[in-house]
């Protein structure tokens, strides 16, 4: 979407919701002619962040277990012997 400053002016909610949406929204000082472009801000995600549908379903009992290495009797056909 392109829109003028003065028409954003009065649907300033609905192009930040649009924008948000992740619609391209650019306003024109000037029609034809874009200045700047809306976009919407966004925490930086990571493969590591936890899955909101994830998070509260699973619990550790024993949290030191999750940094320990396996013994050697739990790697079956993996295990160096």
């Amino acid at each position: 979407m392109t829109i003028t400053v003065a028409e954003a002016q009065t649907k300033l909610a609905q192009i930040i919701a649009q924008a948000e949406a992740g619609e391209d929204v650019f306003l024109c000082l000037d029609a034809n002619h874009p200045a700047v472009k809306l976009v919407p801000v966004v925490a930086v995600r990571t493969r590591l962040d936890r899955h909101p549908d994830l998070v509260g379903s699973t619990t550790t009992h024993d949290p030191s277990a999750l940094v320990q290495p396996l013994p050697i009797e739990e790697w079956g056909e993996l295990a160096d012997r």
